[in-house]
């Protein structure tokens, strides 16, 4: 099985794959470490700017499945029954990934319904490349949008999960998608 995560920045849908990869030991790659690699090569800092351009640069040259191609062949060639991909945005991410897994491919779409709620979880983390207020957020997932059509992705989800509770509700939410979900397919 390989799942995967797509959401808004700042909803969760990192943390919703890095839970499950290091509690349940599951492997666990994303799309954005292959553009960071690529963008870092080409001697680019690595700003959400230099990525969205490193990102279309590699579609533009190699094609629109490019990255979810790198993904397959390492979840293909590490053999695990489970595979967590994290950084899917562009439905044709989505649609690649479906046709290689069929059945076994489960996307999941983390929500948080307020901006505001959202803006101030992506603060706490404390990542500097989050913006300087809600409306910068709001332009960030125009950008994503406008490149990525990442709505679109979303409309494909076959599970959504709302992260608008507290840290606990959220680990109660991820707890059940597992056992739901990925248990016994170990």
């Amino acid at each position: 099985m390989v799942i995967a995560a797509v959401g808004k920045n700042g909803t969760g849908k990192d943390f919703f794959l890095e839970y499950i990869a290091k509690k349940y030991d599951l492997p666990m790659t994303s799309i954005g470490d292959i553009v960071r690699e690529l963008a870092a090569g080409d001697g680019l800092e690595l700003s959400r700017e230099n990525l969205h351009k490193t990102s279309r640069k590699y579609m533009d040259a190699f094609g629109q499945t490019f990255f979810p191609e790198q993904i397959v062949k390492k979840i293909r060639e590490s053999g695990a029954p489970v595979y967590l991909v994290s950084g899917v945005r562009p439905l044709s991410d989505v649609m690649f990934l479906k046709e290689q897994f069929g059945d076994e491919f489960l996307l999941v779409d983390i929500v948080i319904s307020d901006d505001d709620v959202r803006y101030a979880r992506m603060l706490a983390r404390g990542s500097d490349r989050d913006g300087g207020s809600v409306e910068k957020l709001r332009e960030y997932d125009a950008g994503e949008e406008k490149i990525f059509h990442t709505s679109e992705s979303e409309k494909l989800a076959d599970i959504t999960i709302f992260n608008d509770g507290g840290v606990e509700d959220f680990h109660a939410a991820i707890e059940s998608f597992y056992e739901k979900y990925i248990v016994g397919t170990k």
